[in-house]
């Protein structure tokens, strides 16, 4: 068994976990981060990608409202290669409150949220599929995020600043003695290979798996997991953000990303964090109650359907079944002053926009145990900008090709470039995703993984779903000795199955039509086998 050391260990490969380590590594402590599969498997890409102004929650909980607009401001500077300014409209529509605009104003206006109404004829202007029975239209500061490139970015700046990070290692133990954390066991979910990290303490930013790890170290803690479904839209309808003028609801947002626009959410308390599930009628309720801001939503082609589960945290029970009703704000928790366990803290709750703030409070919690004297800068030191032009700008791709790398290339581009020069085939014609990405995305060490492939490169995130790209893709890695043809056969059932998912719930119109296609090609003239384990 492999035994190593280290300052700091922490639990959970999201947003809020890769923001800590990134915020440890400039302040110079040792950190080591683990995560159960890949970056981002958990909520931080399982949601609509918005850049919170704030306003969503202005009226019910202000103090989420504020921790959001002052985020909001601070990674526009610190994070911009992963964040669009698309601006946002909160709009009310007939059957919302009257009473509510007044209020909503009035929060906005006391928390220093800038708003400014917008005469209807010209949000109908900008924003053709905007119901035209709207009564008010107010212009906000909302945004766009990555998720996918905000994760590799931030968790690649950690790691060049020191930091080490296992991703596939589980948890498995939490050794505790004299009411104080020695140290963890984790398991390689590939090689079932076990590690001991001593560590002086540990947080844990598992997410909606944070009560699991508490468990671990034998303390109580209740995590609502909040499980929320998103639609992914054919083409992107609009041009900014547009939410519901009303308390927060299901289906009252779409978010713009790239091509497309996601559509949602719901809310529904569920008992298991891996708690995926998608459910035919919520999907129509969801198109339903959609309809009272985009009217003509049930036409427009949809892609798949997701989920994914919020993490809230509640000292006492809730009975609220929606988990409308928790705050959004963080939850820091020091176990020592608790629950009695020294070298254990605990983040969670909270929103992805918030996620720099979280890890700021925690590491200055962190630094006063360890008695550590530094103070945070990740509230001015940037990311790395992911902005590729300069290095890939004199490589022979198509205009649409480059432009998608010139935003996701990011660290990889000169590894890319060297790749491209090599082999510039084009894997995936939906989002222009080349062998040389693939290859730059690949690990060093480890599975070859579709999953994992496509969080880097966007392969197999458009229209067709994979259904073409992934199969050649996986060809591809054989032919060129990334993997076994069995390690292939596995990634690629893995990867449709639950490309599929996704598409089943929602699988009516063109949607049916591209989900039989891939079936088709894949189970009846492939003869590809369906079930087995997943990782992705």
């Amino acid at each position: 068994m492999e035994i190593f050391e280290t300052e700091v260990a922490v639990i959970g490969g999201g947003m809020t976990g890769v923001g800590v380590l990134r915020d440890l590594a400039l302040r110079g402590v040792n950190a080591v981060l683990i995560e159960q599969f890949d970056l981002g498997h958990g909520t931080s890409t399982r949601n609509h990608g918005l850049l919170h102004s704030g306003g969503r929650y202005a009226v019910k909980d202000k103090e989420a409202a504020v921790e959001s607009y002052q985020e909001n401001l601070i990674l526009k500077k610190t994070v911009p290669g992963s964040i669009e300014e698309t601006g946002g409209l909160f709009v009310k529509v007939p059957d919302d409150p009257d009473d509510y605009v007044e209020k909503w104003v009035n929060a906005c206006n006391t928390i220093g949220i800038p708003i400014e109404e917008v005469p209807l004829q010209i949000a109908f202007a900008e924003e053709p599929y905007l119901n035209r029975k709207a009564e008010v239209v107010y212009r906000i500061p909302d945004g766009a995020v990555d998720p996918f490139t905000m994760l590799v970015d931030v968790t690649a700046d950690a790691v060049e600043k020191g930091a080490r990070v296992l991703t596939y290692h589980e948890v498995t133990h939490i050794e505790t003695t004299n009411a104080q954390v020695s140290y963890i066991t984790v398991k390689d979910r590939y090689t079932g290979e076990e590690k001991q990290i001593h560590t002086k303490l540990v947080v844990n930013a598992a997410g909606p798996w944070s009560a699991n790890i508490a468990k671990l170290a034998n303390v109580p803690m209740k995590i609502i997991n909040n499980k929320g479904m998103l639609t992914v839209l054919n083409n992107r309808i609009n041009k900014q953000v547009i939410n519901r003028l009303r308390m927060p609801g299901d289906a009252d947002i779409f978010v713009p990303a790239h091509n497309v626009t996601i559509f949602g959410t719901t809310g529904i308390n569920v008992e298991h964090p891996d708690d995926t599930s998608l459910q035919r009628e919520e999907f129509e309720h969801m198109i339903m109650k959609g309809k009272d801001l985009i009217p003509t939503l049930p036409q427009i082609r949809m892609i798949r359907a997701f989920s994914g589960s919020r993490p809230l945290f509640q000292e006492t029970e809730s009975s609220d079944a929606s988990g409308r009703n928790v705050t959004r704000g963080m939850a820091l928790l020091d176990h020592e002053q608790r629950d009695g366990l020294k070298g254990f803290i605990t983040i969670t709750s909270g929103k992805l926009t918030t996620f720099r703030y979280m890890a700021e409070k925690t590491v200055d919690l962190v630094c006063e145990k360890l008695g550590i004297t530094s103070n945070c800068q990740t509230a001015e030191v940037a990311v790395p900008h992911r902005e590729a032009k300069q290095a890939l700008e004199n490589i022979n791709l198509t205009p649409v090709a480059k432009k998608k790398l010139f935003s996701w290339a990011g660290v990889n581009a000169s590894s890319i470039k060297a790749n491209l020069l090599k082999d510039n085939s084009i894997v995936c014609e939906c989002e222009s995703v080349t062998w040389a990405e693939i290859e730059s995305a690949l690990p060093e060490k480890g599975q070859f993984n579709l999953g994992d492939i496509r969080r880097r490169t966007r392969l197999g995130m458009g229209p067709c779903q994979g259904t073409f790209c992934y199969r050649r893709a996986a060809a591809m890695a054989v032919e060129k000795g990334v993997a076994t043809s069995d390690e292939a056969e596995i990634a690629l059932q893995n990867g449709v199955e639950k490309r599929s998912k996704g598409m089943r719930v929602i699988a009516t119109g063109s949607a049916n039509k591209q989900l039989e296609l891939m079936d088709g090609i894949n189970y009846v003239s492939l003869g590809m086998k369906k079930g087995g384990e997943t990782y992705v």
